[in-house]
């Protein structure tokens, strides 16, 4: 089950949350692009550091620390054997305006995830009330014998409907799809904008495929045109997998036929 921890007058309030990222381009229960530059929180600092391989195990707390002033709800998501245990009696708090912190008890040689904020649970939120983009704390605790666990795996991608640089692709096109190596979270930052960018239908909106694999994303194309759109950017990482690892941002090009 996952675990999800929001400040109220009887915290921890515990409820069954999945651990998701949000959509840039239709919003995944989320912020969408234009809300994101709106003064969403952005977090300037975690601890351990996101992809930590040599975390002490005796470490006593996660911290996050944010741009700017919250509002002091907070929403830690995730579940299993990657959650951390909360020591009894113990429970998160706000050190500052900007810092939070969550008590937890590790073990050595482990493998942890801490989500953000998710589709569902979303109390990071400024002063203002406008929710943290969902991220992730991800690290592993010294005592790790296998390398291999050590690091979180990247995603990449496998393959892409129509193929990137594509030149004769038909404008009878109803869908681009995406497909990563290793099973995805279920958000997704489809970047872009301008004539370049493929017309979304009404109504419709990008979602994954059963294995959390592929991506799918609706588009009405146009005869003899060029397209372009992207994977993730510098400021928008969606695209991640389901550790919260992101994807390295990619841009996608083809060009329809004349008919």
């Amino acid at each position: 089950m996952s675990k999800q921890y929001k400040q109220t007058n009887r915290w921890p309030a515990l409820a069954g949350a999945l651990s998701a990222g949000l959509a840039l381009i239709v919003p995944f229960g989320g912020l969408s692009s234009a809300q994101a530059a709106q003064g969403a929180p952005q977090i300037v600092s975690t601890s351990p550091a996101r992809g930590a391989s040599d975390v002490d195990p005796a470490l006593k707390e996660i911290t996050v620390t944010f741009d700017q002033d919250m509002g002091g709800g907070m929403s830690w998501t995730g579940g299993g054997p990657e959650f951390p245990t909360i020591p009894e009696g113990k429970q998160g708090h706000w050190r500052d305006k900007r810092t939070c912190v969550l008590p937890v008890k590790l073990q050595g040689g482990h493998h942890y995830r801490v989500g953000i904020n998710s589709v569902s649970f979303r109390n990071f939120q400024s002063e203002a009330g406008v929710p943290a983009l969902t991220s992730a704390i991800y690290f592993t605790t010294e005592g790790t014998s296998d390398p291999r666990q050590s690091q979180p795996q990247v995603p990449k991608i496998v393959s892409m409907k129509p193929p990137t640089g594509a030149k004769d692709v038909s404008p009878d096109l109803k869908e681009l799809r995406v497909t990563f190596n290793v099973p995805m979270g279920k958000g997704f930052s489809w970047t872009g904008g301008g004539p370049e960018y493929p017309t979304v239908p009404e109504g419709k909106k990008a979602f994954w495929t059963e294995d959390g694999k592929t991506c799918v994303l609706p588009v009405e194309l146009k005869p003899d045109s060029q397209y372009r759109l992207g994977l993730n950017s510098q400021s928008f990482r969606n695209f991640k997998s389901a550790e919260g690892v992101p994807l390295v941002p990619v841009v996608y090009t083809f060009k329809t036929s004349a008919k």
